[in-house]
């Protein structure tokens, strides 16, 4: 097995995410899907484990966590949202910049017009790049 989820070290609980040191993290998230996939590759699995955290996104790694008895029992699932609205708040407390890439143009500019009413501290920056099925080094 290449991830066991008894060693692998979780944010707890929403709760947590207040514990999070400032400054640039690596922030990995595992459910299902990413724990199963991460059974067959490798450098998926090195990926997630590297990180400086990893949250649950999903009620069977948390309770697979508390059937396995791992390091950390996380009190439930914290989804990628309740992630990005408590980063966009910490940010938007003190100011700065924020990125999203990807989907359309047309979604982006949704985006940046509802972060400016939500997070009026915050200067968003957006990217599109055009559909690739693989991207250079570049």
């Amino acid at each position: 097995m290449l991830l066991k989820l008894t060693n692998l070290s979780l944010v707890e609980s929403r709760q947590g995410l207040a514990a999070l040191p400032e400054g640039k993290l690596l922030i990995n998230t595992i459910n299902a899907h990413s724990y199963n996939t991460a059974q067959k590759d490798k450098l998926f699995a090195e990926a997630l484990q590297r990180g400086d955290v990893l949250i649950p996104d999903g009620a069977s790694i948390v309770k697979a966590c508390r059937w396995l008895n791992a390091k950390s029992k996380p009190a439930g699932r914290i989804a990628g949202w309740d992630l990005f609205e408590f980063e966009m708040n910490r940010l938007n407390r003190r100011g700065g910049k924020c990125f999203f890439m990807g989907s359309s143009e047309k979604v982006l500019a949704l985006i940046k017009r509802r972060a400016a009413v939500d997070f009026p501290h915050i200067e968003v920056e957006t990217y599109s790049p055009p559909y690739k099925p693989e991207f250079s080094e570049e």
